[in-house]
C-alpha cells in the first residue's frame, strides 16, 4: 500500500508539467466556477473580442483561439479534470493542437446561453441529467434544443411565458444538444426543438403555441380531488389515510356559488399542493347549508387549516377570494406551519440522540436573515418525506452552532443520520432535489462529511474502530464531484460498518487538501492508518465495491524480498508467477495499480498462476539485484521453469488488464485445439462428443479479447466437451458452410445428429453465459453439467 510521503513527490512532479496560459486567468473566473459562471464569462469577452468587432487588430484571431479553446476545454468536465491535474500536456493531443473552431459575432450575442438568465428554466447537463430527471419522480418539461436553430428561438418567448405561468405546478428544464451532444444522442434525440414530458417520455408534437402547450401539460396532470357530501366530511377527516391533511376545498353550485373555480384553476392548484393538502369539491345545490358554513363570504375556494395535532379534526376555514392558481397557493403556504426552529441544545440533543439509536434521520435548514425566499419550498418537503424530520436553524442566533459544524454558506441543508454521521447537501435549492437528496443520504448511514478535526480519526483511529475509510476529496463547483457522490452513496451500502466512507469539501478545507496534495477533483482514496492507496477507477458503485473489497482482501500478492526468493525464486515447473515491480510516485504506476487488481481477479481461476508485485522503493536491493531500471516493469516467470532460470518481459504499450491477460495466456497450456478444414470436417462433424468452436480472424480486436475468455471455457469444459478455433482468413471455406457471419462467432456442435453441420451458434461473448447454456446442453443429453470452478 503507497504511504503518503509518495503522493507529495507524486504531484511535484505533475506540476512540472502544467505550463501555458492559465484558462481560467483567461475567461476571468474563479477555479471553482460552475458551468453556469463558465458560459457567462465566455459569453461576455466573445461579444467584446470577437474578431468581427475588431477588425482593425491583426492578433484579434488568434486572441480569440485562445479565449474559444479556454471554453472549450473548461466546460467539458472529462477536459477540465485532465487541465486542472497536468495542465494543457494533460489534454489529449488532438484537443491540444486541433484548432478551435468558433461562431459569428451575432451568434454569441443572440444564441448563445438562451435560457441562462431564465430563473424558472433549469439549463440541464449529462452530469445532473440522470439523477435530477431520471432518478426522480418529479414532472419534468424539457425542451432539447440547438443554438443554430431558428425554430428553437421562435419557441424561446413562448418557453418562458409557459414556465412562468407554470411555476410549481411542474419543472422546467432546457438542454442545448450543441453542448451536450452525447446526451442528446443517448435519449435519440433527432430533431429541434424536441419537447418531452418526464418521466413518462411524453413527446409533444402539435404546434408550438401558448394555448397548446398548456393544453398538452393540462391533460397530463393528474391530481386526487375527491367530491365531498357533509355526511363523509368527519369520517374523511379521521381516515388513516388522511391524517395530518389539511384541506382546500373548491365550492361550486348554487346561486351564491355559481363561479366556480375552472378545471384549469383546480389542477394547477392541486399539482403544486401535492401531498401538503388534500382537494375536494363540493357540490352547493346539494349542501347549501355547509358551503354556506364555510365560506359565509361566498368565495369558490377554501382552505380547512388543521389544528390541534395529527389525530385532530379539529380546523379553521379561510376563504380564497382569488381564482389565480399561483395566488391560491401562496396564500396557503402562508398558512402552513413552517419547520420546527432548533437552537443550540435541541440540536445538541437530536444529535446525541441519533448517535446512540437508529432514530428517524433529520434535514436541518441552516440559513441568516429570514427564510422567506425559501419559505416555499421549505413547507413543501414534509410531504416529499413523511419519514425524516424536518428542522432549521438561524446561524445568526446560533453561530456558535454553525461555526462547530463548518457551515460555510447560505442557505444550506444537510442530513443528520442514524449512528450520528452528518451530510451536506449540494445542488439545486429546489423541494424536490432536496428530498432526492435526503431520501438517498438517510439511507446511506455510513456516508459521513468530514472536517479537519474528524481527520485524525481517518489515520489513527483515535475512537477505537477498525474500520478503515474510503475519502473523497471534491469541490462543491465540480460536476463529476456530484456525480460521483450518489455512486458513493451507493458503495456505502454494501459495507455497512466494516469500511467508513467520508467526503472532504476542498473549498472550506483547503488546508487539509493541501496537505495531501489534492489539486484535481475529484480525488478518492483508501486509508488504512496512515496508509492510503488512490482511487483510479470508473466513478461507478460497482468499480468502488470491488475496488475496497480488492484493498480489504487482495488478490494480487505483495512481496517482500523474503517472500521473492521463497516463492518465486524456489517455485516449481508448475507454477507460473507474473510480477510488477513498481514505485509508487511513477505516474504509469499509478495507472497501471488498477489495471493489474482487476488482471488478478480475473485469473483467479486459473490453476498454479499467481500475480505478484514489489515495491521497489521499499526493497529496493531486490530491485537492483533483478536490474529493475524503470517504472513499471512486468515479468512473467513461466511453467516448465524452475525458480527464475526463465523470464519474459511484457513490452507492449498497452497495459490494460485485457491486454496484459492475453498475453499472459500465450504462456498457458490449452486444450483448445487449432483446426483445419479438414480436422473440422473429420474431429468435429463425426464426433461422438459436442464441440465448442470459435470462429475468428486474426485482424479482429474482439476476436483478441475473447480467446482468454475461450481458453478458460475449455479448461472448465475439460472432459465433458472438447474446444477448437477456426482462423476464418486461413479457412473461409469452413467458415461460409457454418455460415459465419460476424466474428467472434461461438457454435456448440452436437455429437450423433442427423445434420452434424448445423451447430448451434451462441450469442454471447461472456464466458460464464456461455458455459451456463453449454451446462443446459449437457443436461439434455444426460451428461453431467460442468462447475464453473475450477
Amino acid at each position: 500500500m503507497r504511504t503518503l510521503a509518495f503522493l507529495t513527490i507524486l504531484v511535484v512532479c505533475m506540476n512540472v508539467a502544467l505550463g501555458g496560459e492559465d484558462f481560467y486567468q483567461l475567461l476571468g473566473i474563479a477555479r471553482d466556477a460552475n458551468n453556469r459562471e463558465i458560459r457567462k464569462a465566455f459569453k461576455k469577452l466573445a461579444v467584446t473580442l470577437h474578431p468581427d468587432k475588431n477588425q482593425d487588430d491583426e492578433n484579434a484571431h488568434e486572441k480569440f483561439i485562445k479565449l474559444t479553446r479556454a471554453y472549450e476545454v473548461l466546460k467539458d468536465e472529462d477536459l477540465r479534470k485532465k487541465y486542472d491535474l497536468h495542465g494543457e500536456d494533460g489534454l489529449p493531443g488532438s484537443n491540444k493542437k486541433q484548432q478551435p473552431q468558433y461562431h459569428s459575432y451575432t451568434y454569441y450575442r443572440d444564441n448563445f446561453g438562451i435560457y441562462d438568465d431564465d430563473q424558472e428554466i433549469i439549463t440541464l447537463t449529462k452530469a445532473d441529467f440522470q439523477q435530477s430527471v431520471l432518478n426522480s419522480n418529479s414532472l419534468w418539461f424539457i425542451n432539447f434544443y440547438s443554438p443554430m436553430c431558428s425554430h428553437c428561438h421562435d419557441l424561446a418567448p413562448v418557453w418562458r411565458a409557459l414556465a412562468k405561468e407554470m411555476e410549481g405546478v411542474l419543472r422546467f428544464g432546457a438542454v442545448n444538444c450543441e453542448d451536450e451532444w452525447q446526451l442528446c444522442r443517448h435519449l435519440n434525440i433527432r430533431s429541434y426543438p424536441s419537447l418531452y414530458i418526464y418521466p413518462s417520455r411524453w413527446k409533444y408534437s402539435d404546434e408550438r403555441s401558448l394555448p397548446e402547450l398548456r393544453k398538452f401539460v393540462l391533460s397530463k396532470l393528474k391530481t386526487n380531488l375527491i367530491h365531498i357530501r357533509s355526511n363523509q366530511w368527519i369520517n374523511l377527516l379521521k381516515s388513516d389515510i388522511n391524517k395530518g391533511l389539511s384541506w382546500v376545498l373548491f365550492l361550486c353550485g348554487g346561486q351564491q356559488f355559481e363561479d366556480c373555480p375552472s378545471s384549469e384553476t383546480r389542477l394547477k392548484v392541486g399539482s403544486i399542493l401535492e401531498g401538503l393538502a388534500g382537494q375536494g369539491s363540493i357540490d352547493c345545490d346539494a349542501d347549501v347549508e355547509w358551503c354556506r358554513e364555510m365560506s359565509p363570504s361566498g368565495a369558490n375556494i377554501v382552505f380547512w387549516k388543521r389544528e390541534g395535532g395529527m389525530d385532530s379534526i379539529e380546523g379553521r376555514y379561510y376563504d380564497i377570494s382569488s381564482h389565480d392558481a399561483q395566488e391560491v397557493t401562496t396564500y396557503i403556504f402562508d398558512l402552513l406551519p413552517n419547520p420546527a426552529d432548533l437552537d443550540e441544545e435541541a440540536f445538541q440533543e437530536i444529535h446525541a440522540q441519533l448517535s446512540l439509536d437508529s432514530s428517524s434521520s433529520w434535514l436541518v435548514y441552516f440559513y441568516i436573515g429570514s427564510p422567506d425566499e425559501q419559505t416555499k419550498e421549505l413547507k413543501k418537503l414534509p410531504s416529499l418525506l413523511p419519514t425524516l424530520r424536518i428542522g432549521r436553524v438561524h446561524c445568526g442566533r446560533h453561530s456558535t452552532l454553525c461555526t462547530k459544524w463548518h457551515v460555510h454558506r447560505y442557505p444550506m441543508f444537510a442530513v443528520l443520520k442514524p449512528g450520528g454521521k452528518f451530510e451536506v447537501y449540494h445542488g439545486r435549492e429546489s423541494a424536490h432535489d432536496v428530498a432526492n437528496f435526503a431520501k438517498d443520504s438517510s439511507s446511506a448511514p455510513n456516508l459521513h462529511t468530514l472536517s479537519s478535526e474528524d481527520f485524525p480519526d481517518v489515520l489513527h483511529k483515535s475512537d477505537g474502530s477498525k474500520s478503515p475509510w474510503f475519502v473523497d476529496f471534491y469541490a462543491p463547483w465540480c460536476p463529476p464531484c456530484m456525480q460521483l457522490l450518489p455512486e458513493l452513496r451507493k458503495a456505502s451500502r454494501e459495507f455497512e460498518d466494516s469500511v467508513n466512507f467520508g467526503t472532504v469539501d476542498c473549498t472550506i478545507h483547503s488546508s487539509l487538501c493541501q496537505r495531501y496534495n489534492i489539486h484535481a477533483y475529484p480525488t478518492t482514496m483508501f486509508f488504512n492508518h496512515s496508509e492510503s492507496e488512490p482511487f483510479r477507477g470508473s466513478h461507478t458503485a460497482h468499480e468502488i465495491t470491488e475496488f475496497i473489497q480488492e484493498m480489504l482482501n487482495p488478490t494480487a500478492i505483495k512481496l517482500s524480498e523474503k517472500d521473492f526468493y521463497e516463492k518465486v525464486g524456489n517455485k516449481s515447473t508448475e507454477e507460473l508467477w507474473l510480477i510488477d515491480f513498481y514505485a509508487p510516485w511513477c505516474g504509469a504506476c499509478q495507472e497501471l495499480a488498477h489495471q493489474w487488481r482487476k488482471l488478478a481477479k480475473m485469473v483467479t481461476e486459473v490453476p498454479n498462476v499467481n500475480i505478484g508485485q514489489v515495491d521497489c522503493t521499499v526493497e529496493r536491493l531486490l530491485c537492483q539485484h533483478q536490474g529493475i531500471r524503470s517504472y513499471p516493469t512486468i515479468r512473467l516467470y513461466p511453467f516448465n521453469s524452475f525458480g527464475l532460470n526463465t523470464v519474459a518481459i511484457y513490452s507492449d504499450y498497452n497495459r490494460d488488464a485485457w491486454s496484459i491477460r492475453l498475453w499472459l495466456f500465450t504462456f498457458l497450456p490449452t486444450s483448445v485445439v487449432e483446426l483445419t478444414q479438414d480436422t473440422f470436417e473429420n474431429r468435429v462433424l463425426h464426433s461422438e462428443k459436442p464441440w465448442l468452436i470459435d470462429f475468428y480472424t486474426p485482424w479482429c480486436g474482439h476476436c483478441q479479447h475473447f480467446a482468454p475468455e475461450f481458453q478458460m471455457l475449455a479448461l472448465k469444459l475439460e472432459g465433458k466437451v472438447k474446444c477448437g478455433k477456426v482462423n476464418c482468413d486461413a479457412h473461409p471455406e469452413t467458415c461460409r458452410k457454418a455460415y459465419v457471419r460476424a466474428y467472434p462467432t461461438v457454435t456448440l456442435y452436437y455429437p450423433n445428429t442427423i445434420y452434424p453441420d448445423q451447430g448451434e451458434e451462441i450469442n454471447s461473448q461472456r464466458s460464464d453465459q456461455i458455459l451456463r447454456h453449454v451446462n443446459k446442453v449437457l443436461l439434455s443429453l444426460g451428461a453431467e453439467p460442468t462447475h464453473d470452478e475450477l
